[in-house]
């Protein structure tokens, strides 16, 4: 006898209904998951990177805070009102000092060497001595070394760069780290100024701490306002805070923590404390 083929009852269209709803929505949540974790995971790994370039930059030009062939004080001369910047506090160089900062924002200066030429990886020879009032001659001419555009530095033009973190115009506005530098020569005393230059954004904190010299066997670390002599800094501490790029990473406001002072984010991205120390190569005194 043959049997009749039957449709699916309903009970049975519902619970293979119920167990598809079931499996996209698992694969739903697995997808969503993913996608959170790789955003984690790339926001973290841009705010580590981009910490490692500042942190490094930093240390190369803090390094050479005070170099100068001659180590007398006084070709390091007052400076008021550094490299001033709309919106950031005034900041100034006592004379002799060659590195001087707040809590916030850091300057440091330095002398170029000697025979020191950029033009296109060109470098001046050492013969050439460009002190101060001496004449270019011969294999020393400036038009041997200069093109268009090109930097020209000898051993007694003064390397002035200053530090500092401020908000950008965009909107919404975007923490950023900032660097301004100038020359000074010291053949015409003629003075070069860079426009300050956005290296890196989401820098939604940048904090400094002296390391002070008491006597020859005793220091600590301190902020600006415990610095009473600038030249007895030996060594810089930079606390730095990234923020992810994205927003809506974490399910609550995140905490961080600045030495003993904690903080609470206003939003729902990543923030993470990095932190380098310093030493200079070659302090004033």
């Amino acid at each position: 006898m043959i049997k009749k083929q039957l449709g699916l009852t309903m009970i049975e269209l519902m619970v293979s209904m119920m167990l598809g709803l079931g499996l996209i929505a698992g694969v739903g949540q697995l997808f969503v998951q993913s996608q959170k974790s790789f955003a984690l995971q790339r926001n973290l790994s841009d705010m580590t990177d981009d910490a490692s370039f500042i942190l490094e930059s930093l240390a190369k030009g803090v390094l050479l805070a005070g170099f100068a062939d001659n180590p007398d004080p006084s070709l390091f001369p007052e400076d008021l009102n550094v490299l001033p910047v709309s919106g950031v506090p005034t900041i100034n160089f006592g004379a002799g000092e060659s590195i001087h900062g707040t809590d916030t924002q850091l300057i440091f200066r330095y002398k170029l060497g000697y025979g020191v030429a950029v033009n296109g990886g060109a470098i001046i020879p050492d013969a050439c001595n460009f002190s101060s009032g001496s004449i270019r001659k011969g294999a020393c001419e400036l038009d041997n070394f200069v093109g268009t555009g090109a930097l020209i530095g000898n051993k007694n033009d003064l390397v002035t760069v200053r530090i500092y973190k401020t908000n950008d115009t965009s909107t919404p506005s975007k923490p950023v780290f900032y660097s301004k530098s100038k020359i000074k020569s010291d053949i015409d005393g003629t003075v070069s100024v860079d426009d300050a230059q956005p290296l890196i954004s989401e820098v939604e904190k940048l904090e400094f701490r002296y390391g002070i010299k008491n006597s020859a066997n005793s220091f600590y670390y301190g902020k600006a306002a415990d610095v009473t002599d600038w030249t007895k800094v030996f060594a810089v501490k930079v606390f730095l805070v990234m923020r992810s790029v994205d927003n809506k990473l974490t399910k609550n406001t995140l905490k961080y923590k600045i030495e003993d002072t904690e903080y609470t984010a206003s939003d729902n991205r990543l923030y993470k404390v990095f932190s380098k120390t310093i030493f200079l190569r070659a302090p004033t005194q």
